[in-house]
């Protein structure tokens, strides 16, 4: 399969709009990986082999935030679910506009080196 940077940007961008994650194989591994890294995004996001295929998961991840939430929403040591379903809701969506907004300025600008 040929496909370009750009095609691979546009693929993973409108896959986190629509989903909030992308698949992508493992001969795209390292040209994401790659990409990630030179768009300071990699620490946004995480990548996941999926068992006994060649496909990868790319999600954010919420190991960044979920500290903070769960200490938001700790109260004299009982959590309250509701604010912390919410603070990791609230969070997940700031990331994952962060990493498409930088992808999209990445795909209208030249290739990263």
């Amino acid at each position: 399969m040929s496909f370009t940077l750009a095609d691979l940007r546009n693929r993973i961008v409108s896959h986190l709009r629509n989903y909030g994650f992308s698949i992508f194989t493992s001969a795209e591994y390292q040209i994401v990986s790659r990409l990630l890294t030179s768009l300071g995004i990699h620490r946004d996001l995480t990548i996941k082999k999926i068992p006994n295929s060649q496909y990868y998961l790319l999600e954010i991840d919420k190991r960044t935030f979920i500290t903070e939430c769960r200490n938001l929403a700790r109260r004299n040591e009982a959590t309250n679910i509701n604010i912390l379903v919410s603070c990791v809701e609230s969070k997940s969506s700031e990331a994952l506009n962060k990493v498409i907004e930088k992808l999209t300025q990445a795909t209208n600008s030249s290739p990263p080196p």
